[in-house]
C-alpha cells in the first residue's frame, strides 16, 4: 500500500528529522509566456514541471537549507516515479502512500510583457477508506525519528478535518512539535480540540480571519489573539510579497525583504515558512528564525522553480531583510 524511497544516505540512527505532510500533492507545471492570447493559439518557449504542494515546497526548500526531511502525503501510481525521484535529487526522502490514481497538476502561467501570473488548479484525487488507513499506520512508523511535523495544503475528497486531528494528536502524544499550513477556513475548523507549535493561515485568497482584514496592523494583532486562543503556540502572518508577521504570547516581530526584478511568487511563502522553521529549530530565536525565512523567500523569487536555488544565496539575502521587535 505505501512504499518507503531509498534515502540519499545513511544517517545516524539518532537523527531526527522533519516531517512534511502533503495531502492533496500535485505536479506544478509552469508556462512562460510573453503574454497569454485567450481563445487561440499560445506557444511557450520555456516550460517546467516539478513536484508540487504546501508540504513539497517546504521539504524542498529544507532540503535546499541542509535539513533532514522526509515528505509523505498521497500519491498516485502514475508519475509518482518521476515525482520522487525528482524530490530525492534534492535530498529530501520520500515515504508517500500510492493510490490508484493520477496525480494532480497545477498549472501556473506566466506573463513576462504583463507580468501578470495565473494559476489554475485541479481537483485532485479521491481518497479511499483503506488508504486513510494505510496513511495512518506509514505515519505512526515515522514518527519516532521526526522531530517537527508540518502539515500542509488543501483536502483531498475523502480527507476531512478530523483525519488531520488524528495524525496531530498522535505526534503531540510524543511530543512533536505540529505545524498547520492550511486555507483559512480549513485552519479554524481544524484547530478545534487541538493545539500546534506553529500555525500559518493561507489567506492568499480571502485576505481576512476572523472577520479581521491581513492588511491593517490593529486587525493583525486580533487574528494573532485569536489564534493563540485556539492552541497556536507562534503564529505566522504573510501581509505582502514579502511582509510578515511572528507572535508568540511574549514577543511579536515584523520584517520584510524588497521581492526584487525577479517576481516569481510560486513556493516563496512555503519557502519562508521553511526557513523560519530550520533556523527557530536552531536557534529559539523569533527574530533570527524570521529573517532566515525572509531571505530563503527572496532565493525563491529569484528562482524559476519553487525552492531556493542554494543555502549560500540564502545566507546572502539574509542581509538585506529587516527585521525588528514590534513588541
Amino acid at each position: 500500500m505505501f512504499k518507503l524511497g531509498k534515502k540519499k544516505k545513511e544517517e545516524p540512527q539518532d537523527k531526527k528529522s522533519i516531517l512534511t505532510v502533503t495531502l492533496n500533492p500535485a505536479f506544478d507545471h509552469i508556462l512562460f509566456l510573453p503574454e497569454l492570447k485567450l481563445g487561440t493559439f499560445n506557444r511557450s518557449p520555456e516550460t517546467f514541471r516539478m513536484p508540487g504542494g504546501k508540504g513539497v515546497n517546504v521539504a524542498s526548500s529544507l532540503a535546499m537549507m541542509g535539513q533532514e526531511v522526509v515528505a509523505t502525503g498521497f500519491l498516485g501510481a502514475q508519475g509518482s516515479r518521476m515525482f520522487e525521484e525528482s524530490l530525492r535529487k534534492i535530498g529530501v526522502t520520500t515515504a508517500f502512500v500510492y493510490v490508484n490514481q493520477e496525480i494532480r497538476t497545477d498549472f501556473f502561467v506566466i506573463e513576462d510583457n504583463k507580468n501578470r501570473q495565473s494559476l489554475i488548479v485541479e481537483k485532485g484525487i479521491p481518497i479511499e477508506l483503506r488508504y486513510l488507513n494505510g496513511f495512518k499506520a506509514n505515519f505512526e512508523r515515522l514518527l519516532p525519528s521526526t522531530e517537527l511535523v508540518e502539515f500542509g495544503g488543501s483536502f483531498p475528497e475523502g480527507v476531512s478535518c478530523g483525519f488531520l486531528k488524528e495524525l496531530v494528536r498522535e505526534a503531540n502524544k510524543k511530543n512533536i512539535k505540529t505545524v498547520l499550513n492550511l486555507k483559512e477556513k480549513t485552519l479554524t475548523e481544524c484547530m478545534e480540540g487541538i493545539s500546534a507549535f506553529l500555525v500559518y493561515p493561507d489567506l492568499r485568497e480571502s485576505k481576512r480571519m476572523f472577520g479581521q482584514d491581513i492588511y491593517r496592523p490593529k486587525d493583525r494583532l486580533k487574528i494573532v489573539e485569536e489564534l493563540q486562543k485556539h492552541g497556536a503556540e507562534i503564529v505566522m502572518l504573510k501581509y505582502g510579497n514579502l511582509n510578515y508577521l511572528v507572535a508568540t504570547k511574549d514577543e511579536i516581530w515584523e520584517g520584510e525583504i524588497e521581492l526584487g526584478e525577479s517576481k516569481i511568487m510560486i513556493g516563496i511563502r512555503d519557502a519562508v515558512l521553511a526557513g523560519f522553521i530550520s533556523k527557530y529549530l536552531e536557534t529559539n530565536n523569533l527574530g533570527e528564525a524570521l529573517k532566515y525565512g525572509l531571505g530563503a523567500g527572496r532565493s525563491t523569487a529569484k528562482n524559476k522553480r519553487n525552492h531556493p536555488n542554494s543555502k549560500k544565496e540564502i545566507e546572502e539575502f539574509v542581509l538585506m531583510a529587516k527585521v525588528k521587535k514590534v513588541s
